[in-house]
């Protein structure tokens, strides 16, 4: 049985970094995987590929007319499987993306496969209708957030958790499988990410900490696992693979998150952000040293 997982995030936030190194960590444990950008710059499966572009499904069907698996399906670290959908056009988006996916399912690409794991990497301002497009024409196993420890990105993800709250009213809702907090400088960093998990009622997995290692292995166009299979940054990601693996054998989710909504979220900001005064300055409350 496949195992249909997307990963979503704002713009920025290292998801097709992530979902590179947690396709070659699965890999590397002897799953089948193929991984699926998402993405109208068709870069997510790069550092899998030796740093080089693959064709994208519409760069194939619009110079072809149709598509085949040895046109769109590239091979990349110890034979990932990897796709990227692209769109015809810029402003077509989310829809653009849905035809390519469209054209994927015609062609049985990828049932042909036989993958344990199907990933799909999706980000940006399309991330909702991308999100809602893929649910419609397939079982996805589970949905992860990925944010780093910024307000943004922490605003980002939790917009979609109230689309997605409001479209699984309307139908059956895809389970939430956890928060992945990225690029993790500090124990603030995950402080913070933890309160906002908290407070949200969600599941949050491993962190992946900052390290320049990340970005030495990307301008080499390789995963850590491939380039520094041994480090420690392999190791958080092996270990975030497994925490998914164990995610998706539970036949539900823990729970489906519940947001903030917009003046919940504005007051958690302001606490945090009184917190951030009192530490800069020194304050000491209720007679505790902070």
């Amino acid at each position: 049985m496949t195992d249909h997982i997307a990963f979503y995030g704002k713009g920025g936030v290292g998801i097709s970094t992530l979902i590179s190194n947690i396709s070659a960590a699965l890999v590397e444990a002897g799953f089948r995987v193929l991984q699926i950008g998402c993405g109208l710059t068709g870069d997510s499966c790069s550092i899998l590929t030796g740093g080089l572009p693959i064709p994208t499904v519409w760069d194939q069907y619009g110079k072809h007319g149709t598509i085949t698996f040895d046109s769109v399906v590239s091979r990349g670290f110890k034979d990932t499987y990897c796709i990227e959908l692209g769109s015809p056009q810029v402003e077509q988006g989310a829809s653009g993306m849905a035809q390519a996916f469209d054209l994927l399912l015609k062609h049985d690409l990828i049932s042909s496969l036989c993958p344990d794991f199907v990933l799909y990497d999706i980000s940006g301002d399309q991330t909702f209708a991308v999100l809602q497009a893929l649910s419609e024409k397939i079982d996805l196993h589970r949905i992860f957030a990925v944010t780093t420890a910024d307000f943004m990105s922490l605003t980002a993800v939790n917009s979609i958790m109230i689309q997605l709250e409001r479209s699984g009213d309307s139908q059956v809702p895809v389970p939430f499988g956890g928060l992945i907090p990225n690029g993790i400088a500090s124990s603030f960093e995950e402080s913070f990410i933890s309160d906002f998990a908290r407070h949200t009622g969600t599941h949050m997995l491993g962190r992946i900490p900052r390290s320049l290692m990340v970005r030495q292995c990307e301008l080499y166009g390789k995963t850590v696992i491939e380039a520094s299979p041994l480090s420690n940054q392999s190791y958080f990601y092996r270990r975030l693979a497994n925490q998914i693996v164990d995610e998706s054998i539970k036949l539900t989710a823990t729970q489906q998150p519940k947001p903030f909504s917009r003046e919940q979220l504005r007051s958690w900001a302001r606490e945090w952000a009184d917190r951030l005064y009192a530490l800069e300055n020194g304050l000491v409350a209720d007679g505790a040293a902070i």
